[in-house]
């Protein structure tokens, strides 16, 4: 977990956000395409950043993930952190807010969203005993009135960010569900499939999936890679059959179904984690399997380019940041008003 940067001990007199203007008013929308999520990296005007805030972002949520443990909260409040925290930074930048500050102030909104609530005190106790693990812990009373005020001013912030809205869905309860209603038509290790499938879901919320695609996708990408890891582990596990079409059955696109998978390949390449010689084969399996498939024959070319993965500088085409940004499916649209109003 990296440390706090050096403007993190104050919170800014204006929030610093990669988009202002005079006026503005924000709507709610659950999730973006990859351009969009593009566009947002360009706005951050650095490369370099978004490299260091894909690294911020990994240690970050597993820093959330042990500090949730530590707090007793249940898997949904820890994952709602770290959504709330993946959401928070689409935004913001690491330059200028703190992603342990972030990270605290995430906790402690999802710990009153997911109502398992903790005083900020004891999180604050918690996050002290991850990070020195061998030290003595903490006194509540030592934690100073300002760094105490930083958080609540944090809190505001990531709310107005949220637009007030506190609706998650988790890809967990579809994991069980999907998994319950496949083996009444096929035979299935269910018990081991519902497990692994889990376990990579709660692995997805190190990576931007859950701003990507809603949780039934998220779920149907983690039972589909589950399926094929486990076959790879057990040659008699009894997993998907490749017959049937997963895509309709799991009410979503094939193509989303293996971006999920190939994102979390990625985050376990990236971090050494298990065979990656195995990962790395599965990746080009998905992608062969695609280029074979081709492109969907019912998708309008404006929907392609939106879903077309981008480079984080990519140029706008003529086009301003803000109309890029200010797409139907857009998180947040802003409508500037003249200063007059």
């Amino acid at each position: 977990m990296s440390g706090s940067s050096p403007i993190s001990s104050n919170v800014p007199s204006t929030p610093v956000s990669i988009t202002m203007g005079s006026a503005f008013r924000r709507r709610y929308h659950p999730y973006m395409t990859k351009r969009q999520l593009a566009t947002l990296n360009s706005l951050k005007k650095s490369s370099h950043l978004a490299v260091k805030e894909n690294a911020a972002r990994n240690s970050s949520c597993k820093f959330i993930q042990e500090v949730g443990k530590k707090l007793g909260f249940p898997q949904t409040t820890i994952s709602t952190s770290q959504a709330l925290y993946h959401r928070f930074y689409l935004y913001y930048s690491i330059r200028d807010y703190s992603p342990q500050d972030i990270s605290v102030t995430c906790l402690f909104v999802a710990s009153k969203i997911e109502e398992t609530i903790k005083k900020l005190k004891d999180i604050f106790v918690a996050v002290h005993s991850v990070k020195y693990p061998d030290s003595k812990e903490l006194d509540p009373e030592n934690v100073s009135e300002e760094r105490r005020r930083r958080i609540i001013g944090y809190e505001k912030l990531l709310l107005e960010t949220l637009c007030f809205d506190f609706q998650f869905r988790h890809p967990y309860e579809y994991v069980a569900k999907f998994v319950k209603w496949i083996q009444a038509f096929q035979p299935l290790d269910g018990k081991r499939l519902a497990r692994k499938a889990y376990s990579l879901a709660v692995d997805s919320y190190r990576t931007q999936l859950c701003v990507e695609y809603p949780a039934h996708t998220i779920a149907a990408g983690c039972i589909y890679l589950s399926s094929r890891l486990l076959k790879e582990e057990d040659k008699d596990f009894r997993g998907l059959t490749e017959e049937q079409p997963w895509d309709q059955l799991f009410l979503s696109r094939m193509e989303d179904i293996e971006d999920v998978c190939q994102q979390i390949l990625d985050l376990y390449i990236m971090n050494n984690r298990g065979d990656v010689t195995l990962y790395t084969r599965m990746k080009i399996e998905l992608n062969e399997q695609a280029h074979e498939r081709g492109p969907d024959p019912d998708m309008d070319e404006i929907t392609r380019q939106e879903l077309k993965s981008r480079p984080s500088d990519w140029e706008f085409e003529g086009m301003s940041p803000l109309d890029v940004v200010n797409t139907n499916q857009h998180t947040v649209s802003y409508h500037f008003a003249n200063s007059s109003t």
